[in-house]
């Protein structure tokens, strides 16, 4: 699987507890006791209210048409607790900022599903005293029209019984991807593993480096390759032969300039991620410069295979190398994603679409593509809706795709 851990972050230093002063302020507001506020902020007709929990938008989203035929979000907030006690985050309303209308709505159960705390004592959905967490959003729209401009956020949190909500994290969303490229494999029967746009492995994927936080995985795919029994693999599943996709060819999705080839690392051992520094965890890999600040990488190649050079202006269908599991890799698979900067790491990832591929099926679930890949049994597949035949859109989650 990818190499990415969820990397989370610890606020260090402890506040005072503020609850006791919503509390008190709420009171004083019902009371019409407003004075006070008024001269804090006389310009502002904003009611001032202390919050346990601060919220903060991170990048610009940029949404993607998938291939059900609707325009996915995905983005993130952080979310601080300013408290020396535990606060749980209740309801969070997803608001276009124009109109104020609520466009997506998590109750508690859900926030606890999406939001990532460092802390393994933590209860979902909560936070102990001066914690940081990741809430990890998608959004889904029928049409581009639905997609208002800019978001606001209005989250309800609890802290020593009492309730306090704000609207705040206003988030500028820009206008639906157009990047389109051509597959990076060739072939029937190819599974987006941990695809867009919920699968925790890469979309959660948040690294710290360099003393900043990179999603580079956002929209990253590990390609797998079916057999006509839907296996991952047939044999022995220590042998990276035993694999459908092992020394596939991976081609070249635009016309591009090389800015990363990096070959001669070994295939790592099949079963387990090696845990390789993260310089090492693409092991043989090439980066692909597609213009517009938009950066292709392709990992795990299979040593001594990789048949571009750094510089090197290659033509879109040009064969890169050939699939691997070198690096951070536990099986051969083929990890691709588009970042905005030229590091696989140091960037964050952005969609595209793919010109064309069919889908008719896709993968049951997360636990029965992990037993396929480990147990080497035929993996249970559902069916999809809609038409087979697809263009200028995203391969979802485990969609089994046939790429021209």
């Amino acid at each position: 699987m990818s190499s990415a851990r969820l990397l989370l972050y610890v606020l260090l230093s402890s506040c005072a507890a503020v609850t006791t002063a919503v509390a008190q302020q709420d009171s004083a507001s019902e009371k019409g006791a407003a004075k006070s506020s008024a001269s804090v902020s006389a310009t502002s007709s904003e009611r001032l209210v202390l919050t346990p929990l601060v919220m903060r938008g991170g990048h610009q989203p940029i949404p993607v048409k998938g291939g059900d035929a609707r325009y996915h979000l995905v983005y993130e907030l952080d979310l601080e607790s300013f408290t020396g006690d535990r606060v749980s985050a209740e309801h969070l309303e997803v608001l276009n900022a124009g109109s104020g209308a609520t466009v997506a709505e998590f109750d508690a159960a859900k926030i606890a599903a999406r939001l990532v705390v460092r802390d393994r004592q933590a209860v979902p959905g909560q936070f102990g005293a001066s914690q940081l967490g990741i809430l990890y959003l998608h959004l889904i729209f029928d049409r581009p029209g639905d997609i208002p401009p800019a978001l606001d956020h209005r989250l309800a949190m609890i802290s020593q019984g009492t309730t306090v909500s704000a609207t705040a994290a206003r988030i500028q969303v820009s206008r639906p991807t157009e990047l389109l490229l051509g597959a990076p494999l060739r072939g029937e029967r190819f599974i987006a593993g941990d695809g867009c746009c919920d699968s925790t492995r890469h979309v959660r994927a948040t690294l710290s480096l360099n003393g900043r936080a990179f999603d580079a995985q956002r929209f990253a795919i590990d390609w797998e390759q079916l057999d006509a029994q839907d296996r991952i693999y047939r044999g022995d599943a220590k042998n990276p032969n035993s694999y459908v996709i092992y020394g596939k060819p991976a081609y070249a999705v635009a016309d591009a300039r090389v800015v990363a080839a990096v070959d001669g690392m070994s295939d790592s051992p099949i079963g387990a991620l090696p845990n390789l520094p993260v310089d090492k965890a693409d092991g043989n890999h090439v980066i692909l410069d597609l213009g517009g600040h938009r950066f292709a990488l392709y990992a795990h190649f299979k040593p001594h295979t990789v048949q571009v050079h750094e510089g090197e202006y290659v033509h879109r269908g040009q064969v890169l190398g050939m699939v691997g599991t070198s690096g951070n890799s536990s099986e051969p698979h083929l990890h691709f994603q588009v970042t905005d900067g030229p590091s696989a790491l140091l960037s964050n990832g952005v969609p595209y679409l793919l010109s064309r591929f069919t889908a008719t099926r896709r993968g049951a679930s997360t636990a029965a593509f992990d037993n396929a890949t480990s147990e080497g049994q035929p993996l249970e597949t559902l069916p999809l809706t809609g038409p087979a035949d697809h263009a200028q859109e995203l391969p979802l989650d485990l969609w089994i795709t046939d790429l021209p």
